[in-house]
């Protein structure tokens, strides 16, 4: 017997519940509705009453994915999943959508300046960005940037970048590692509140998060990470964004299904 570890059949939006029983049909009991329901006997009568909600609450989105699953063009449950974190990926709102219009006005404007030399692949920024900090770690020198960099264009693209995109992608590189380097005049003021657990906090920001960048915070991965208690983690990002070393531009939201944390962007 086919046993079943469903994850969102609890979810507020029933329509995800029902994506998730259809996945089930479609993928472990070839489309069979009823050998379903005996695998999940506790759950006899509600997936009817996620079939009516679907037919009069779903939204293309949700329509998109249930076709794909009828056409087969997702054969697996990781697949499925995949495809459901992207609908479920928390949309950007205020001050967090206004970063993202920044973040791709200046990415066209990079476009636009850096014409052939621009490198359209998000994954590669990122994995340069990443590597960044191990640089910055080894004290990097501008060859050990250059190896790093043509180690990423094999690990992350099928075809090799022009002089100038690699030009552009090393340059990037030294970029990030200057401002994981570099210290700023704010932390003498976080030092001055003779907060041990303040400083803590802000050390452990400033060693993993670059100027500029934003970076997810739960109340729990910063206090594991300040060595402080839940409690505590509060005030001290609020102070930390008094004295302007960070700032908040999205509040975060509790619950199991939202899978919003608070959202911060490092200022300094």
């Amino acid at each position: 017997m086919t046993v079943i570890e469903h994850k969102y059949f609890e979810h507020p939006d029933v329509c995800i519940r029902h994506l998730e029983w259809t996945a089930f049909q479609h993928i472990l009991f070839d489309k069979d509705w009823n050998k379903l329901r005996d695998a999940i006997p506790e759950y006899d009568q509600r997936p009817f009453y996620w079939l009516e909600h679907f037919h009069a609450k779903a939204k293309e989105k949700h329509h998109l994915i249930k076709g794909k699953l009828y056409k087969k063009d997702i054969t697996s449950m990781e697949d499925f999943y995949r495809e459901l974190d992207k609908l479920l990926k928390p949309k950007p709102l205020g001050k967090a959508l206004k970063d993202k219009k920044q973040r791709t006005a200046q990415s066209a404007y990079q476009k636009e300046q850096l014409g052939d030399a621009y490198i359209d692949n998000k994954l590669l920024i990122s994995k340069a960005k990443q590597s960044a900090f191990q640089l910055a770690e080894h004290n990097a020198d501008k060859d050990m940037i250059v190896t790093r960099a043509n180690e990423l264009v094999k690990e992350h693209l099928n075809e090799a970048l022009s002089p100038e995109q690699l030009n552009t992608l090393i340059n990037l590189i030294e970029r990030q590692v200057d401002k994981h380097l570099r210290l700023d005049r704010v932390e003498a003021s976080i030092i001055d509140t003779d907060n041990k657990n303040m400083y803590f906090m802000w050390g452990k920001i400033k060693r993993q998060i670059v100027k500029k960048d934003t970076f997810a915070w739960t109340n729990a991965l910063a206090a594991k990470e300040a060595r402080c208690s839940k409690g505590d983690v509060k005030a001290i990002m609020r102070n930390l964004e008094k004295l302007g070393a960070i700032k908040c531009i999205q509040k975060g939201k509790s619950g199991s299904f939202t899978r919003r944390a608070n959202l911060y962007r490092r200022e300094v």
